[in-house]
């Protein structure tokens, strides 16, 4: 029996995407033509930092996660869960019973059972950076146990403590599964050299970091994602990935008919209109986070105060060349369960903030994969202006991701979840720093860990979003987060291609030659 969850993580990791593909076309001229072939090359602004599912955080790692990868379950629109690697499931608040596809294979074609796949969520839960989300805060170590039925082709999970989201969770591509050879080389699993660990549809065949990869479709491959989106057509057989600079090299491949799909965040979108079919989501949500560990400026909460006295979420927006809209918490308002209180939010007053910033050092950091920083360069110039001394840094995510956030070397961080979901962008807010956690900023609200905990352990709606409420609340209250816009990502697709994108995340294992 299939029992939908409605509040769910995003199958995406906390940065954000931008790609593009080439493939063989019959046009080199721009809009008009039609894809062709079996080869697809994508180009990403960010290499891959780690193969690993469960050390993933970055877009590159996001792409090749799903490629060579699959989590049992998926997330569709609405956040209905969906078959991957299951077929059917019958989960409640302490657990449950997932039944896996029959004949699954791993990437060397040796049999998936279903042993090697509660020994791949067993060392999620020991061992990944967000398994509160995934399996209860309240539930970690042997307060949470996983066994498997082989002949049955079944996985028992069993909570010793309430928890409504497992299901949910399970679909977050850290869960992936890994085969028995990448379980026992974790070192080489994360260089991508291990023959035979993957459980997705592709296999690496070349693998030159920060230069080129490619990847060859698994013969009979069936376990795709039962997405209603899922387009018709034949899966790509060969996919070549490189490395591109910005949005706007993005966009000319595009146009002159080296490229057949792309993803913009920025203001390049708007170069394509007749002959090409345009998908726009909100994709990025933008907030400030504070390092708060002992001795930085984010310690302060005056400081914290300040700095969101001086940031104008709308200016912050419009340096994205439209389509942003402003935020009350870290996702936006359509979200359930949000919050769209804008009285929370702490207003504008440059005067004031000038009285606690005049004269202080700040270390600023962000991503440059969305509109090149643009964002970030605005955060800075507003605290120069309300009389800080600034130091950005505007990272790629790889750098970012892996050193930066980790040294915990900063005190401001413009960050860009690609999460529609209260629940795993609380991973930010709470529980363990890295490496063990997310919580890069060592926030330690207890009000926000106490509402956020009552949330995911009631399924009454009205209670779910009255805990939601109080949690967003305290972090508003706090001023641990300065809400600012979503930036609405625009997929482009030439005639010939397609893929799904549900909830505005591209799935490049669902990728399609249809023409």
């Amino acid at each position: 029996m299939n029992r939908t969850l409605t509040l769910g993580l995003s199958i995406a990791a906390a940065a954000t995407l931008a790609l593009s593909t080439s493939a063989c076309t019959t046009s080199q001229g721009g809009g008009g033509g039609t894809v062709s072939g079996d080869t697809v090359r994508l180009s990403l602004l960010t290499d891959v930092a780690n193969f690993d599912p469960i050390k993933g955080a970055s877009a590159g790692d996001y792409v090749f996660n799903r490629l060579l990868f699959s989590s049992l379950v998926a997330l569709d629109e609405n956040n209905v869960v969906v078959p991957r690697l299951a077929t059917s499931w019958d989960v409640g608040t302490t657990g449950g019973t997932l039944t896996l596809k029959k004949g699954l294979t791993c990437s060397d074609g040796s049999p998936l059972t279903a042993a090697q796949v509660a020994a791949s969520l067993d060392r999620y839960r020991s061992q990944g950076t967000a398994t509160g989300q995934v399996f209860g805060p309240d539930n970690a170590g042997d307060k949470t146990t996983i066994t498997a039925d082989d002949n049955a082709g079944t996985i028992a999970i069993k909570l010793t403590n309430p928890w409504g989201e497992l299901l949910t969770g399970l679909a977050h591509q850290s869960t992936s599964i890994v085969c028995k050879s990448g379980l026992a080389a974790p070192d080489a699993l994360g260089l991508g050299n291990v023959d035979g660990a993957g459980t997705g549809p592709y296999t690496l065949t070349k693998n030159e970091r920060g230069t080129a990869y490619e990847l060859a479709l698994r013969p009979g491959f069936d376990a795709y994602p039962r997405y209603k989106s899922l387009p018709a057509g034949e899966p790509v057989k060969t996919m070549q990935i490189g490395i591109v600079k910005n949005e706007s090299s993005l966009a000319n491949q595009l146009h002159t008919g080296q490229a057949d799909f792309g993803a913009f965040t920025g203001p390049d979108a708007a170069r394509f209109t007749d002959g090409y079919t345009v998908v726009k989501s909100p994709y990025v949500r933008f907030f400030l986070m504070f390092n708060q560990r002992p001795g930085l400026p984010g310690a302060d909460p005056a400081f914290r105060r300040a700095v969101a006295q001086a940031v104008d979420a709308q200016a912050f927006g419009k340096v994205f060349g439209g389509g942003a809209a402003p935020i009350a918490s870290y996702v936006e308002p359509a979200v359930s369960c949000a919050n769209k209180d804008t009285a929370l939010l702490v207003p504008n007053n440059l005067d004031a903030a000038k009285a606690q910033l005049g004269g202080k050092s700040i270390r600023v950091v962000g991503s440059n994969a969305v509109a090149q920083g643009a964002g970030n360069t605005y955060v800075a110039e507003a605290l120069r202006v309300g009389g800080a001394d600034v130091k950005l840094n505007n990272a790629d995510n790889a750098t970012l991701f892996g050193s930066v956030l980790t040294s915990g070397e900063w005190d401001v961080y413009i960050t860009p979840s690609i999460t529609g979901s209260l629940l795993i962008g609380a991973q930010l807010f709470s529980g363990a720093q890295p490496p063990a956690g997310r919580n890069y900023g060592a926030v330690n609200n207890p009000e926000f860990v106490r509402g956020y905990g009552a949330a995911v352990r009631t399924v009454d709606p009205t209670a779910k979003c009255d805990s939601w409420a109080s949690a967003q609340k305290s972090l508003l209250n706090a001023v641990d987060t300065v809400p600012l816009s979503t930036v609405d990502v625009h997929y482009v697709f030439r005639n010939g291609i397609s893929a799904s994108a549900p909830q505005g995340n591209f799935d490049p294992a669902t990728m399609r030659i249809t023409g």
